[in-house]
């Protein structure tokens, strides 16, 4: 029950008044997978099934509507607390700057960046997108996000969760070539293979519980991964890329995971840098709160969000 957002309680409300998760992905502007995703990761907490699902309709469980009745008091409550401190949020404004790479703001963060607005209009928020380790103190940013950064270089770090790397290829792809059923299958596929980072090429599966490496050559092979992303995307083969960024969009209904229970992700965490200076700032703690928001679905055991790495000595 720890791991569960404000947002899983209005998710599960939402599912409740629907009785269909299609009605509630069409509102949220999301796959039906992803909301499904969603009811199961709820149930998980709470060790319990809160719902029978049919084909066509969904019901709750003597359990799901007990549920359903403290998720209501839940959110009416934070409504209230909300509404009781006024315009609070209105006082939060300024400049955030974040550090961030390229992708991980495209595919993760900008899709959810106009909830920050929406919420604190006051605020702005400045991403410096590039691929490398910023002086924070520097260049004057408050929160970087980093992937297997050392904890203890940083005053404060919260883990934002995990990435490992998988296989996704588009419906389209899927549509017309088919989607292999083994590793085996993937000789006779379209792959698409990074040219820069060789390392990225070596694909690795767990096949009747023994590892097992792949070294692509792809039909398409490019020199950067966004463009093996683009590519994958546009349906050109089978690419391997950062499970997060690949799950946002399977979540999008723009990708499909390929081989999923063969892949030998790895697993490598993600943290929010924040100066010690700043860390109780509020215009740094809003913008925490959404950036655990944008991760939360892909955090993993190993790092579950919103957990404090080094306490701040200041």
């Amino acid at each position: 029950m720890d791991n569960l957002t404000l947002d899983d309680f209005a998710l599960f409300v939402q599912i409740a008044s629907a009785h269909s998760f299609s009605t509630v992905a069409r509102e949220r502007n999301v796959a039906a997978s992803h909301v499904s995703r969603g009811m199961a990761r709820i149930e998980a907490a709470c060790g319990l099934r809160l719902a029978h699902r049919t084909t066509h309709s969904l019901s709750l469980t003597e359990e799901g509507e007990m549920f359903l009745e403290h998720a209501r008091r839940i959110l009416g409550e934070y409504a209230q607390l909300r509404d009781g401190f006024g315009g609070r949020s209105l006082h939060i404004g300024g400049t955030v700057r974040i550090s961030v790479s390229q992708l991980l703001a495209e595919y993760v963060l900008i899709p959810k960046l106009h909830l920050l607005g929406a919420q604190y209009p006051g605020l702005t928020v400045e991403l410096q997108m590039e691929d490398r380790v910023v002086d924070m103190a520097d260049e004057s940013i408050d929160i970087a996000i980093r992937a297997g950064v050392d904890p203890a270089q940083a005053s404060v770090a919260r883990s934002l969760g995990s990435h490992g790397r998988a296989l996704y290829a588009s419906p389209g792809y899927v549509q017309t070539y088919g989607a292999p059923i083994s590793v085996q299958d993937l000789a006779a596929h379209r792959l698409i293979s990074n040219a820069s980072t060789p390392s990225h090429n070596q694909w690795d599966f767990r096949v009747n519980g023994e590892p097992t490496m792949l070294m692509v050559k792809g039909k398409v092979q490019v020199n950067s991964s966004a463009a093996v992303i683009s590519l994958a995307l546009g349906g050109a083969g089978i690419a391997r890329m950062n499970d997060v960024i690949g799950q946002a969009l399977v979540d999008q209904g723009k990708l499909l995971p390929v081989l999923p229970q063969a892949v030998e992700r790895g697993s490598h965490p993600i943290f929010a840098v924040i100066l010690s200076t700043r860390h109780r700032a509020p215009k740094v703690l809003a913008t925490m709160d959404y950036l655990q928001t944008c991760f939360a679905s892909f955090a993993k055991p190993s790092g579950e969000p919103g957990m404090l790495l080094r306490p701040d000595r200041g």
